[in-house]
């Protein structure tokens, strides 16, 4: 415990603080993340003291991952992949006029997800790690599939429809350089293929530019919302503690998903939206502003950040791509990560939960306090908001690749999406298959190999079992459910 409190100093918070407020900026812009950030800024951690420099770069991974649920409820456009679920019902709130409520939510789980998962990392981190390291190939897939077949059950619409859009996301994903042995795949003999569709243009695309150009074919307009006031987003705040069950069971999936190496944040973001609908009295609300679909979404997000920090420090296996940045700054510090970290290094070990606690805090402080004036946003003038929202995107796009091949991308899936809208198929279903495929195929390819060809370990494992009936229980419940709305419109 001295030890601990020894590492909490001015410097580590004044760091913490900065990397908070950078990675909140990068996650609420279109096309820019906490990664992002934490790359750029990566060579100057080697003039840093290791605490401090943790303290920086968590600062942005919490931040960027905080942030990104800003401009999903405002403006409809996910800041991060793991923002996509946030934004299903928080933009439906705040085109309600219940913006503020939507942000209160989203920040009040986003914190409480972040202080129970932080409550694991510090005291549970070496037998969860322990665990997590005995998750192989076929647990992976069978949790890419699970999370693949629970847009069954995200969807709000057509089964079908949701299923179709996961099956084209997951088709979109293939082009490129194939994992395995990088022989180019569906590349149509163009270079720039070769490195496949980027994620960022995709959803920026999908979510950002095909809903303005609908917009404008149909001539919908939007009336200005009312800002509301500091009072009114505290209210709001305390009353994301109405839902204790929820915000437990979604910030232990996120956890204990966080704490799978290479698995991602999105997956945790989809399981925990996904069961906290079919677990609901009223899952007929989810995606139309359903209070319990932001918290759900929010909570995992946070305590996925913590989840994957347990790997890294337990083990020295990075939980996500932020956390390989995280590891190389402390490679660089000559830091050695991994089970005798704390015995060698325990400043540095303690000096990473210390700056997660403070970022997480960190986050609460400013997201509050900045989202008065966040919400004057949704009184922007259309002609104003549309083209600045059009030049953010290409800026966002531009920079995750400097290849101005990701603009046609953009472009592309923006008249994909518009088709969509079009025909009433899901977007976020879509982004799921695009998101997860890729993590799926690995998984799946280096499963097959480490069983010969072999379908059985599915079977024979308990979890790949367990993970692949849920996915058939949320399908079977999803067309349940749609079977009843027909009986009742017929």
């Amino acid at each position: 415990m001295e030890i601990f409190l020894s590492t909490i100093t001015m410097a580590l918070v004044v760091f913490s603080m900065t990397g908070m407020l950078v990675g909140v900026v990068a996650g609420a812009i279109p096309g820019l993340n906490g990664g992002m950030a934490m790359a750029l800024t990566l060579p100057l951690t080697f003039y840093m003291d290791p605490v401090s420099a943790q303290g920086l770069l968590i600062g942005m991974y919490v931040g960027g991952v905080s942030g990104g649920l800003i401009s999903g409820i405002l403006i409809g456009i996910p800041g991060s992949p793991t923002a996509v679920m946030t934004t299903l019902d928080g933009h439906a709130m705040a085109k309600k006029g219940q913006a503020s409520r939507a942000l209160a939510l989203g920040i009040g789980a986003s914190f409480v997800g972040g202080m129970l998962g932080w409550l694991v990392l510090a005291f549970l981190s070496a037998p969860l790690a322990a665990v997590a390291l005995k998750f192989g190939n076929f647990e992976t897939t069978a949790l890419v599939i699970t999370g693949i077949l629970l847009i069954a059950a995200v969807g709000s619409g057509s089964l079908s429809k949701a299923l179709l859009a996961g099956a084209l996301g997951a088709l979109c994903s293939i082009p490129g350089l194939d994992p395995i042995d990088a022989t180019p795949r569906l590349t149509l003999g163009i270079a720039d293929m070769q490195s496949g569709f980027g994620l960022i243009p995709v959803i920026l695309g999908i979510f950002a530019f095909a809903p303005i150009l609908h917009d404008l074919l149909t001539n919908r307009t939007a009336a200005p919302q009312q800002v509301s006031t500091t009072t009114s987003l505290r209210r709001h705040f305390f009353a994301v503690l109405t839902f204790p069950g929820n915000l437990i069971r979604s910030s232990v999936i996120g956890t204990a998903i966080g704490a799978l190496p290479g698995v991602g944040a999105a997956i945790g973001a989809i399981v925990s939206y996904s069961i906290a609908r079919i677990t609901s009295k009223k899952p007929e609300t989810f995606g139309s502003g359903e209070p319990e679909g932001i918290v759900a979404a929010e909570a995992a997000n946070n305590a996925t950040v913590m989840g994957a920090l347990i790997p890294m420090i337990a083990l020295g296996i990075p939980g996500s791509a932020a956390d390989v940045i995280l590891i190389a700054a402390l490679t660089l510090q000559n830091v050695q990560l991994g089970p005798l970290m704390i015995i060698d290094h325990p400043k540095e070990f303690y000096g990473i939960i210390s700056a997660a606690l403070i970022a997480n805090f960190a986050m609460l402080f400013f997201m509050v306090l900045a989202s008065r004036h966040l919400l004057i946003v949704l009184k922007m003038p259309k002609y104003i908001l549309t083209p600045t929202i059009l030049f953010f995107c290409m800026v966002g796009t531009l920079t995750y690749s400097n290849n101005p091949f990701e603009l046609w991308v953009f472009f592309g899936f923006a008249a994909v999406g518009l088709i969509f809208l079009s025909s009433g198929i899901p977007l976020p279903a879509f982004i799921i298959g695009f998101v997860l495929t890729p993590i799926g195929e690995e998984a799946v390819r280096a499963a097959m190999m480490e069983s010969r060809g072999s379908l059985m370990p599915f079977v024979t494992r308990p979890v790949p079992l367990v993970l692949l009936s849920l996915s058939l229980l949320a399908v079977l419940w999803a067309a349940s459910q749609e079977l009843k709305k027909r009986k009742l419109t017929a």
